[in-house]
């Protein structure tokens, strides 16, 4: 009898960690930047970033071999997409996300110029799914 109470419990459990694995993840992480990262950000635009979906585009991108080491760990192509916001503009400029729709998820990025006339560098590094559109605004 007990066996009868057993095995459907175990195939519950199996079928729900086998569900868990197939649960999309997140459509956008945000990466912290670091006080050491090199990344470039004299000649870019808020409106226009960097999206990195290699090994090799982000050699391209990121100069800095400690930085693109750093980088490459936190993001899995296969799934991801690295998107690099790096300009040059007011100290009080923002970049802001908002996640649009459930799966799969839309995001719209919108960027706000700062009204202070200081020069500041400004880098945002997102990971965002490979299934997931995104648009700046």
């Amino acid at each position: 009898m007990t066996r009868l109470v057993v095995i459907p419990l175990v195939a519950l459990f199996a079928t729900a960690a086998v569900a868990e694995d197939k649960k999309p993840t997140n459509p956008i992480t945000s990466i912290a930047v670091e006080k050491d990262d090199k990344i470039e950000s004299k000649g870019g635009k808020a409106t226009e970033p960097v999206k990195v979906t290699s090994a090799a585009e982000l050699e391209k991108a990121v100069p800095d071999e400690a930085t693109r080491t750093r980088l490459a760990k936190l993001v899995d192509f296969k799934t991801h997409a690295l998107l690099i916001f790096a300009w040059q503009g007011s100290g009080q400029d923002k970049i802001e996300y908002t996640v649009l729709e459930s799966y799969p998820e839309q995001i719209a990025f919108t960027y706000t110029p700062g009204r202070t006339k200081d020069l500041r560098s400004h880098v945002h590094l997102y990971a965002v799914r490979n299934d997931v559109k995104w648009s700046v605004k």
